[in-house]
């Protein structure tokens, strides 16, 4: 598998995982055919099979490329102004740009990421443009026998160099949300949109015998840098989730990526997914 994640449980807080890249080129060509909509392409290759055979639709490819780029040619005299105010307005412009882009690809690897946590889930596709709003990620897993949801995991994933305040300024009140029931139609509606294919009748008994307070789980996943690093761990980064969601540890998640550069790591790597797209 192209992605490493190790786990530890620190009770009765959150279980900790932390994502590595064991093998790069796979893990691109997985990046590639996710950006492609194409999840079950990315599924078996990062399970070591071929991909086989894929309808490339339009101009689908072409796309998917340039949701891996920003452009900021039409800042570039604004860029270069004398004006500090002209200058620092635009630059602030090209830098949601890059934030939006590297958002997206960090989510299309925790989605990869959590293919490998939670292999028997059904999984909403990472969002197909940059600023799409609603759940980074959402899957549900149903009990052996099919007859009942056992776990609804929400998603929320940062590609961040500042991941803490990120954590209790964003992340925290997102979640505060979620669990004050404010955000209960979203959640029906990706339910909804996962059991598509189950007949209506048992999709709609599934829902009903949810019990929320049971099946929900949190997953929070960050990029790290070298600086976020306390006593050889990542814990601090997540210090008052209990706070946030009531239940044992294995109900909140905490996943990180350490990089050694945020920014420069998904701009190569965003690089690298383009190369492999253009091939195709």
């Amino acid at each position: 598998m192209p992605i490493r994640i190790a786990s530890a449980t620190h009770d009765p807080y959150f279980v900790l995982s932390e994502w590595s890249v064991k093998e790069i080129v796979p893990f691109v060509e997985a990046l590639a055919w996710l950006y492609l909509r194409k999840p079950h392409h990315a599924v078996r290759i990062i399970n070591n099979f071929a991909p086989g055979d894929a309808a490339l639709f339009g101009n689908s490819v072409q796309n998917a490329i340039s949701l891996l780029r920003y452009d900021v040619s039409d800042l570039e005299s604004n860029l270069a102004s004398s004006d500090p105010n002209i200058r620092t307005k635009a630059e602030k412009t090209r830098n949601n740009r890059l934030y939006q882009r590297d958002g997206l690809l960090f989510q299309h690897i925790s989605w990869l990421a959590a293919r490998l946590q939670f292999p028997t889930a059904l999984a909403t596709p990472p969002h197909v443009r940059k600023a799409d709003k609603g759940f980074d990620g959402f899957l549900i897993e149903r009990q052996d026998a099919g007859d009942a949801i056992s776990r609804i995991i929400l998603c929320e994933d940062k590609a961040t160099t500042n991941p803490r305040n990120l954590v209790t300024t964003s992340i925290w009140p997102e979640i505060r949300s979620i669990v004050a029931s404010e955000r209960d139609l979203e959640i029906l509606d990706a339910l909804t949109a996962l059991l598509s294919g189950v007949p209506e009748e048992e999709r709609e008994g599934l829902i009903r015998d949810i019990v929320w307070q049971r099946t929900r789980c949190f997953r929070v996943a960050l990029t790290t840098g070298p600086g976020d690093i306390k006593a050889s761990a990542y814990a601090h980064l997540f210090e008052g989730f209990d706070e946030q969601v009531t239940g044992d540890a294995t109900v909140r998640r905490g996943d990180v990526m350490p990089l050694a550069d945020v920014r420069g790591y998904l701009d190569q790597l965003a690089a690298s997914v383009i190369s492999v797209l253009e091939r195709m």
